[in-house]
């Protein structure tokens, strides 16, 4: 049950950004078991696609391990991230992304 996958887990840290070009998330994908946790020794080869607001965002530092970083362009709105399998070419998941006004205390 520990080695054996039940389906591609996305986890998105934080889960929204600022509108500002120093705000960034990661999105990582992973194989999951049946107890919830990462499949030990397992790889997913997938790619990622911002489908919807180019304007608003942009992927940097795509990695073979199935992370990439999503940066923002500085304007606020909602983008979407799609994730694809490279082996079937079928879509795994739609990440929907807030880009949040920039905070203004933080200025």
């Amino acid at each position: 049950m520990v080695f054996t996958s039940s389906e591609a887990k996305v986890e998105v840290k934080p889960e929204v950004l600022r509108a500002s070009t120093s705000s960034s998330l990661e999105i990582k994908v992973f194989r999951g078991n049946m107890l919830g946790f990462k499949v030990p020794f397992s790889e997913v080869d997938v790619r990622f696609v911002v489908e919807e607001g180019t304007a608003l965002v942009e992927l940097v530092n795509e990695s073979p391990e199935g992370t990439v970083t999503v940066r923002s362009k500085g304007v606020e709105g909602e983008a979407i991230v799609g994730i694809y399998s490279l082996k079937s070419g079928l879509q795994i998941k739609r990440i929907l992304i807030k880009v949040l006004p920039r905070d203004v205390a933080g200025i």
